[in-house]
């Protein structure tokens, strides 16, 4: 008779634990030998820490086995070693100090600003300033104004064409006109009526329903979920500049990685970075906005 799934997991995790020395060089003790003491003093299974915390059974087992590579870069490692402290009910200061005797600190991550190429500037002699200066200062060539002379011209011209239609057409002549017959006034076209909308008029914005998210990754990689009541929406890792967005009619849960940057929306209020270098952070989303957990 073949053994079953939980037969495997539990010879796995047997051979994992027997394989490996709770204690490290030295004598001292391990961050995997000391995350499994913490687990099982609790009388917490791998699958009750991972559905608590997020984070797959698979890396919590890789950490009790000093495994740290599946969990990427060292500040994931980190929060992971957090979240799990953190559901455990322990400090997670001793814990993470095992990880940096393992690891090393954590060097602090630089964006290199690309640089940014100055304008090029044609010499003149000079500076370029001087030069522009100059052509500032330098009066300007006007030539004769024919345009305005021929906009007189075009106007004297229609006012004699006005004065022989408006003659002509009160039976006499334009010499007739200057023997005394008064003139009729041109006719004037009343400007449009311009009609400005009551207050009623103007829609108001919607209101905000159910739960609304964008999360938004500026600066250095970092790892999300996000879930509602019933199931995980997303769980990975998001570059720098990347965002998505979410909703649901009640709620959403987030949790983050690496708090300095990323940047939650919730219901269209910006709520800016969500803590600090490498700190994990949970928050929910509603319609009324962001609250921590």
């Amino acid at each position: 008779m073949s053994p079953g799934p939980a037969d495997d997991r539990s010879s796995h995790d047997a051979r994992s634990h027997d394989a490996r020395s709770h204690d490290g060089a030295g004598g001292e003790q391990t961050l995997g030998a000391a995350l499994r003491s913490a687990r099982e003093a609790a009388g917490r299974s791998v699958e009750q820490v991972s559905n608590d915390t997020r984070i797959r059974a698979t890396l919590i087992r890789d950490l009790e086995d000093d495994r740290f590579a599946s969990s990427g870069a060292s500040v994931y490692a980190r929060g992971h070693v957090k979240s799990i402290a953190s559901s455990l009910r322990v400090d997670a200061g001793p814990l993470l100090a095992l990880f940096d005797r393992a690891q090393g600190p954590v060097a602090p991550l630089v964006v290199d600003a690309a640089p940014v190429a100055a304008p090029a500037v044609t010499s003149f002699g000079g500076s370029a300033f001087a030069a522009s200066a100059t052509a500032s200062l330098r009066p300007e060539r006007r030539g004769p104004r024919w345009g305005l002379a021929g906009a007189g011209a075009a106007a004297v011209l229609v006012g004699l064409l006005t004065i022989g239609y408006l003659g002509s057409s009160n039976g006499s002549s334009p010499a007739n006109l200057g023997a005394g017959q008064p003139t009729a006034a041109p006719a004037t076209t009343p400007p449009p009526a311009v009609h400005t909308p009551g207050p009623d008029a103007v829609a108001s914005k919607p209101p905000v329903t159910g739960a609304q998210l964008r999360l938004r990754v500026i600066g250095t990689p970092s790892w999300v979920s996000v879930s509602n009541a019933s199931t995980t929406l997303f769980e990975g890792v998001l570059g720098n500049g990347t965002f998505k967005d979410f909703t649901d009619p009640n709620r959403l849960k987030v949790i983050v990685g690496n708090a300095l940057s990323v940047n939650l929306n919730c219901g269209g209020k910006d709520s800016g970075p969500a803590g600090a270098s490498g700190a994990v952070r949970r928050f929910e989303c509603t319609s009324t906005g962001l609250a921590a957990l």
